[in-house]
């Protein structure tokens, strides 16, 4: 608004006086500037907010002419269209009173008209954001404040959602930096110290939406999960498996529980597994087809159709046709109901017969089965290596000669740890991973003993058992890459410590002009045996960067370990300043009491005092959180699980061993 303007509209409202009047004296000037516009989409919700709040802005009136009713609106259509609607629903009647501005001078009712329109600002979506989340702090409850506004609760549980952003969110959403689809994408991301870095590089021009969506997906899993359309709803939820619905509906429902699902799945698959296994195959399962094939079997050759023998064109041909028959039968069907498998079946004895009807005097040795989202269950077939076909009568039976090939598969027990996150972030549940981290490297850099143990049996995990070691579920990498946590310094009292003493190894392997080898020979046992603790325990990694990555089998192994050197963190540190900040107020008072801390006084320090007098009581008490402890609870069952196929081999299903 210019100057100019603002002066000419005060002193007109000098000449406005406020009286009250009923709905049935309130009419439309034609004059109105929208006084031929017919209702507008927003009309019904502005009534719903008249009849919680009443009319909160009064309509500027002039007294009514000859043929006109008592007072005519000059700005205020959309608020008597809202009233209009409330008559008609029989909300209020004809005597409903409000307040208005009467206007009788012509430059007032002249200024009435047109600067109300003209001099009006837009109210930006993130300042009602920013509103709904101040009326929270005002502790306004939810109901209250849709009732208050004429919005329906979720729309309010949406802008409640909205409004817990970082600040540098709503700030780049005013910038025009961020969309509202990227600002409902902000708010389902818990960390805020991840919101704020990101809305950083948007209010920097450097952000792209591929990072967003790629953080809302990891670790995710949907029901749009290959495996949730055999399962169905009913059947997970029957399971004691939860979901949970997107709170702005863009995004399909959430699976809280996959280890369910899964385990749903694999007894969904069962009868196709006993099938298969039936005609002699070796059936593994993995969560998909992407790898190579398992030991003992290879993966079927390239057709070429022109290579093709006439009677393999017109098996082929046919399995063709019937396969396309199947799937359009399963597809007509449910895919969650129980007569749904048999189609199943039915589309993979179409997919074999086809896998077979090319092969010639080969045949097929294996299968694969991994989820699919359209048929359920996918498959992938091998074949025998040709080279061990038998052309003779008297060859050994083929379920002998299957085992013997196969042989027994070593699978490694995962327990699953009880990790209590609730509460914590993602940010500070890497802080504490982390220092647990160092000191479990410290410890373990005093006992060659447990160092020992540890590398062989890393190596036999990874050299004598015929499984595949997943990247991250082991505490060592024998990549010999040393630990570190982004751009962060060693810890002094913890991997620090160690690290100095590499640092002066070093030295006196440079000093000695031998090389390598030579040099760790002429070293006596004992300095060999600490040099390999300090190696192998430099190694170790067990930072978890998120709550929903438990690493379950790096866990476990860090138990062991911890248990074989006797780890004790606070031997070597206690909670400082820097570690303490990363907590909140609650988290820290928390502390207190598992420290046994009695103190009136501590409730009512501020945050930096409060980091203060933890640190001091911890040093005091020589204590450690129990958090940064590896001897964390083990759940008590663990659901059975199929083998998994992964990228260096395959895992057969249990019973096919």
């Amino acid at each position: 608004m210019t100057r100019s303007t603002s002066a000419a509209l005060l002193d007109q409202t000098q000449s406005l006086t406020k009286i009250r009047i009923r709905l049935r004296q309130f009419g439309l000037a034609r004059e109105n500037l929208r006084y031929d516009e017919p209702a507008d989409d927003g009309v019904p919700q502005l009534a719903d907010t008249i009849a919680a709040a009443g009319v909160i802005v009064p309509p500027i009136v002039r007294p009514g002419r000859k043929g006109e009713l008592d007072y005519m609106a000059l700005d205020g259509r959309r608020r008597r269209m809202g009233l209009l609607v409330l008559l008609e629903r029989g909300v209020i009647t004809e005597d409903y009173e409000f307040d208005v501005f009467l206007v009788v001078d012509k430059a007032a009712q002249a200024a009435a008209i047109v600067l109300p329109n003209a001099e009006h600002a837009p109210v930006h979506v993130a300042a009602i954001i920013a509103a709904i989340g101040k009326f929270r702090k005002a502790r306004m409850d939810t109901a209250f404040i849709a009732a208050s506004l004429g919005y329906s609760e979720v729309e309010i549980r949406r802008l409640e959602a909205l409004a817990g952003v970082h600040p540098l969110v709503l700030a780049a959403l005013r910038q025009g930096k961020l969309t509202l689809k990227q600002v409902r994408g902000f708010a389902r991301i818990g960390d805020k110290t991840q919101q704020a870095q990101l809305a950083q590089s948007a209010l920097d021009g450097h952000f792209q939406d591929y990072q967003l969506r790629t953080l809302l997906s990891e670790g995710q899993v949907t029901v749009e999960d290959g495996r949730f359309g055999l399962v169905g709803a009913s059947r997970y939820a029957a399971a004691g498996g939860r979901l949970v619905s997107d709170l702005f509906g863009e995004l399909p429902d959430k699976v809280v529980d996959p280890e369910i699902l899964d385990a749903q799945w694999r007894d969904r698959i069962a009868p196709l597994i006993q099938a298969f296994k039936g005609q002699g195959l070796a059936v593994y399962v993995g969560p998909d087809n992407g790898y190579r094939a398992p030991d003992g079997f290879e993966s079927l050759p390239y057709v070429y159709h022109g290579d093709l023998t006439a009677a393999q064109k017109t098996a082929r041909a046919e399995a063709r046709a019937l396969l396309d028959d199947e799937v359009a039968a399963l597809r007509q069907a449910p895919m969650e109901a129980e007569g749904s498998l048999d189609l199943v079946a039915n589309v993979l004895a179409a997919r074999q017969r086809l896998a077979q009807a090319a092969l010639g005097d080969r045949t097929l040795g294996a299968v694969l089965l991994t989820p699919s989202a359209d048929l359920g269950v996918d498959v992938t077939f091998y074949a025998l290596p040709a080279s061990e076909i038998e052309e003779d009568d008297e060859a050994a039976p083929d379920d002998q000669a299957d085992e013997d090939e196969i042989g027994a598969v070593v699978e490694l027990v995962t327990p699953r740890t009880v990790v209590v996150v609730d509460g914590v972030g993602h940010s500070l549940h890497e802080t504490r991973t982390d220092i647990a981290t160092r000191g479990l490297i410290r410890d373990l850099a005093d006992h060659p003993g447990a160092a020992l143990t540890a590398l062989v049996a890393q190596l036999f995990k990874l050299l004598a058992l015929k499984t595949h070691v997943r990247q991250g579920e082991s505490a060592l990498t024998l990549s010999a890459a040393p630990y570190k946590r982004g751009a962060l310094p060693a810890h002094p009292a913890l991997d620090g410590e160690v690290r100095a003493r590499l640092e002066t190894r070093r030295e006196t392997y440079l000093a000695s002009g031998l090389r390598p080898v030579a040099f760790v020979d002429s070293l006596a046992h004992g300095e060999k045996m600490a040099l390999l603790a300090e190696l192998v325990a430099v190694s170790l990694d067990v930072r978890e960067a998120r709550t929903s990555l438990v690493r379950h089998g790096a866990r476990a192994e860090a138990a062991e370990i911890a248990a074989l050197c006797d780890a004790e963190l606070s031997l070597h540190w206690t909670p400082d300043r820097a570690f303490l900040a990363a907590h909140s107020k609650a988290q820290l008072l928390a502390m207190l009491a598992e420290m046994g801390v009695e103190d009136a006084r501590a409730a009512s320090l501020k945050k930096d005092e409060l980091v203060v007098f933890v640190g001091e009581a911890a040093a005091e008490r020589q204590w450690t959180p129990s958090a940064l402890a590896w001897t964390a609870p083990i759940q008590a069952e663990a659901p059975e699980e199929t083998p998994d196929v992964e990228a260096t081999g395959a895992a057969p299903d249990a019973a096919a061993a």
